[in-house]
Order: C-alpha cells, then sequence, then structure tokens
C-alpha cells in the first residue's frame, strides 16, 4: 500500500489540456483572419483614393490647358478640339498610367462669344486586391470661361 499511496500524493504537474489548446488556437485564427481581411480592405481603400486622385489631377491638368488658351487671345478662339481634343483613349494621355481615358466638351454660349464651359470627364478602370475591374468610374470637372 505505501506504493499506491506514493503515487497519489504526488503533487498534480500544472500546464494545459489540449481541449485547452486547441480553443486557444481556434480564438487566434479567428482574431488573425479579421485582421488580415481588414488589412485588405485597408489596401483596397487606398488604392482607390490613389486612383481617384490621379483621376482629379488628369482633370484639374485639361482645365488649366483651357485657361490657359482662354487667356492667349481675345474671344476665347483658341478653345478648340484642335487644341483640346474631344477624346482621349486608354493609354493615350502623356504621362498617365494606360488605365485612364479623357474627354473635353467645349461648349459657347449660344447667341454670341460671352463665354465657354469647358468641361472634362476622366474615366479610370478600378484596380482592386481582387484584379482590374471591367466597370469604370469617372471623375468629371467643370469650368466657365468668359471673354476679357
Amino acid at each position: 500500500m505505501h506504493a499506491l499511496s506514493r503515487l497519489t500524493s504526488r503533487p498534480r504537474e500544472a500546464g494545459f489540456t489540449l481541449a485547452e489548446i486547441l480553443v486557444a488556437c481556434a480564438i487566434i485564427s479567428v482574431g488573425l483572419v479579421a485582421v488580415a481581411t481588414g488589412f485588405g480592405f485597408g489596401v483596397d481603400g487606398v488604392e482607390a483614393g490613389r486612383q481617384q486622385s490621379t483621376a482629379v489631377f488628369l482633370a484639374e491638368q485639361r482645365i488649366e490647358q483651357a485657361k490657359d488658351l482662354a487667356m492667349r487671345q481675345t474671344g476665347l478662339v483658341q478653345l478648340t478640339v484642335a487644341n483640346l481634343p474631344a477624346t482621349e483613349a486608354y493609354g493615350t494621355i502623356a504621362g498617365a498610367p494606360p488605365s485612364y481615358r479623357r474627354t473635353t466638351t467645349i461648349t459657347t454660349n449660344p447667341g454670341g462669344t460671352t463665354g465657354a464651359r469647358v468641361d472634362v470627364v476622366v474615366f479610370y478602370r478600378p484596380v482592386t486586391g481582387r484584379g482590374v475591374l471591367t466597370t469604370e468610374r469617372s471623375v468629371s470637372l467643370s469650368i466657365f470661361l468668359a471673354n476679357r
């Protein structure tokens, strides 16, 4: 009996059971999946903002070109499709990434030459973590230019 009492009187070893370790691993895994998913959404959001900023820059660039042409001569005679192309296809805008295209519309006031409205629309195909989307997004800017 003396041997049996030694076995039962031995102090219990401290530690985790296999079930406790599995539960802890499952909880940590769920947390890591949530963090990874959030990181992916964050990267997509930053990329979307960068692409929209590029589109706004390209629209503002065309508006500045129109303002420069309007300042050259009175009567807004420089504001023509020859000086500001009506359409620029994907990959043809100088210095811009190939996923952007731009349209420019010049509308003069009917009945006189008191001014012109210039509308610029920049289209782009968003790039996400899942690839290039087929739907276009766009940014529009307009300005009214009057004779000096």
